[in-house]
């Protein structure tokens, strides 16, 4: 469970640690407004997946959920 718990740690603070430069690239924008809100967009999902492995499987549920492939 702790080791779990680590995990997911780290995979928040690796959203955390993504530079502009990178959720520029992924996502097309220039403003850093929109590039904050990206980024706690997914760190609040970081934190909503306890057993996600790496910010990259993160990003694919945000754009999964983003394009309508999520359903609550």
């Amino acid at each position: 469970m702790e080791r779990r718990r680590q995990r997911a740690s780290d995979v928040v603070m690796d959203c955390l640690a993504l530079s502009d430069g990178t959720i520029a690239t992924l996502t097309g924008y220039n403003r850093y407004e929109d590039i904050d809100r990206v980024q706690a967009e997914l760190v609040q999902l970081a934190l909503e997946m306890p057993t996600a492995t790496s910010w990259m499987e993160v990003w694919d549920t945000y754009i999964e959920r983003r394009r309508g492939g999520y359903d609550r």
